[in-house]
């Protein structure tokens, strides 16, 4: 990768691929850092003030993208039994950006059952028979159009989520929030669920870049005629 260390100063560069001057990394754990938060945020701070531009504002771009196209509903964490969110894993490289999804995940999931100021942005789909508070059920009945307050049912302190029917009764309705948003957004679900782990996985790349230094090619995948040095 050409990076070298700086035994006097303890700096940090790396060699350009382009044409070998050195590039200051300064202190790569912080760049990385930076460049998770915020993609090419590590590369401003190094001084690669176009390249970190650049990056910023392509997987930003197709991060937002996503979230459009999947009505904001595509990035979210669960870790509930039989509903884990494995695409987070993707989208949480994207950094600050998907935080909230764990914020929302955390406090909905567990002892306060409801997002942070009742608010579904990235919060997670509920699933049937699930309680949450009387501020969230109202909020979701009165905003969310795929649910109304018949939707929910008393559970004091909470209000449940389309519990099991008694008595035998069929409920053709569907049993999670989650089916809800398929329903809706169709084949979109899918599409701005892929555009937002494209762009925390191509992140990856970018914090590499902060730690690192620009990839070269190597002796042995150099074009024929060209030194790799």
């Amino acid at each position: 990768m050409g990076r070298q260390e700086s035994t006097a100063a303890r700096r940090f560069v790396a060699l350009s691929p382009d044409d070998g001057s050195a590039i200051d990394l300064g202190h790569p754990a912080v760049a990385a850092l930076l460049s998770w938060l915020v993609p090419g945020l590590g590369q401003i701070y190094q001084g690669r003030r176009f390249k970190g531009v650049v990056f910023m504002a392509i997987l930003l771009t197709a991060f937002v993208t996503g979230m459009w196209l999947g009505g904001g509903r595509v990035v979210y964490a669960s870790w509930k039994p039989g509903e884990k969110r494995w695409a987070f894993l993707c989208q949480a490289g994207i950094g600050a950006a998907a935080i909230p999804a764990m914020l929302q995940s955390w406090r909905l999931e567990g002892p306060t059952r409801e997002p942070l100021f009742a608010s579904d942005f990235m919060a997670p789909p509920l699933s049937r028979g699930q309680p949450v508070t009387q501020a969230y059920a109202q909020r979701l009945a009165s905003r969310d159009p795929d649910l109304d307050a018949d939707d929910f049912q008393p559970l004091p302190p909470w209000q449940q989520f389309r519990p099991l029917p008694r008595g035998g009764v069929l409920d053709r309705r569907p049993a999670d929030q989650l089916s809800l948003w398929h329903q809706r957004l169709g084949r979109f679900f899918d599409i701005g669920t892929l555009y937002t782990m494209l762009a925390g996985m191509l992140n990856l790349l970018v914090i590499y870049d902060a730690w690192s230094g620009p990839m070269r090619l190597t002796t042995e995948t150099a074009p024929e005629g060209k030194s790799s040095s």
